[in-house]
């Protein structure tokens, strides 16, 4: 690696670690005695130390925050989704549910060229709609290079016996969305937030209501999305301040570096250096190649997927979870 990748490596990588973990949004989920402490007094600057060091003797990645997406359909059709899951209903352009043998040879492939992943997601669409979801996070569990496992729902569906039991770990947290004011949701599906809420506590399993604590935010909209060829300043200072930039996705076995990139492959035309940038975990037989993939994908100013994304007419105080018609 070169200095002005390393640079770039350092930044989108080594450092962003601390970032992540400190973000409301998953700080909230786990409790992290070690990085309290740190934050007490004020120990960045070790973080970043022994980040560098690990990076130096392993010579593998940590992923701060990969999102694997069990499948892309949901029960909620949600305008300004943040995944985009309107256009998918669209086009047609659905991943299928995820199976259980899918997803163990997708980690295992994964974990051997890696350092650690610190936070692991299981997102979708609705992840809850796979019925093999409690096999996956048992097996997550099991996985020493996964430090922490959530799950992120809309609260549209109950966990069954089997899901419950699979989320009574440490290592395991639940994002539960707050849509308890959205009611016109197509297919009779019915928010049961407050059920499901009581069902976390009354079973002890970590979980975060991160709006409810902050009276229910409302959304912003999305960026416009299509072709553009940008300036390479703007790319960069967009990539640098976009909120999607730390959470890398899988979505059938591929790797993006974000979930518009993962909506632009399944549905819009791309330009070669977007198929490169791309991670098929699937179709990669050498773990040491794998290792090298995810490393450059950290050791870009910006990604290719980033002239897609025009932030513009963004647009703020939007009503929570408003259904596309």
């Amino acid at each position: 690696m070169d200095n002005k990748s390393f640079y770039h490596y350092k930044r989108n990588n080594l450092k962003m670690n601390w970032d992540i973990i400190n973000n409301p949004w998953v700080f909230e989920l786990f409790d992290m005695p070690f990085i309290n402490f740190l934050n007490k007094i004020k120990g960045r600057k070790i973080f970043d130390t022994i980040m560098k060091l690990r990076f130096f003797i392993t010579k593998k990645p940590v992923m701060p925050l990969l999102e694997y997406i069990v499948t892309t359909r949901c029960t909620m059709n949600c305008k300004e989704c943040n995944t985009k899951i309107p256009e998918y209903n669209k086009n047609n352009t659905h991943s299928k549910i995820t199976t259980f043998d899918e997803f163990k040879k997708d980690i295992d492939t994964l974990l051997v060229a890696v350092d650690y992943i610190e936070f692991f997601g299981f997102v979708g669409g609705e992840p809850l709609l796979a019925s093999e979801l409690d096999k996956m996070i048992k097996y997550a569990i099991k996985q020493k290079k996964i430090h922490h496992i959530f799950i992120a729902t809309n609260g549209t569906i109950l966990p069954n016996e089997k899901l419950l039991a699979s989320l009574k770990n440490k290592k395991v947290s639940v994002q539960l969305s707050d849509y308890r004011n959205v009611t016109n949701i197509k297919g009779n599906v019915k928010v049961k937030y407050d059920e499901y809420k009581k069902l976390l506590t009354d079973n002890k399993i970590q979980f975060n209501n991160f709006q409810e604590k902050r009276g229910a935010l409302t959304w912003f909209s999305m960026p416009e999305i299509y072709k553009d060829s940008l300036d390479k300043t703007k790319l960069e200072n967009q990539f640098n301040n976009c909120f999607a930039s730390y959470v890398h996705m899988m979505c059938e076995g591929v790797i993006s570096n974000c979930m518009l990139a993962t909506y632009i492959q399944r549905n819009l035309e791309m330009t070669e250096e977007m198929k490169d940038e791309l991670i098929n975990i699937r179709q990669i037989e050498s773990s040491n190649y794998l290792k090298q993939k995810l490393i450059a994908l950290y050791s870009k100013p910006y990604s290719p997927f980033c002239n897609y994304c025009h932030f513009d007419n963004i647009k703020s105080g939007l009503p929570c979870g408003e259904q596309a018609e």
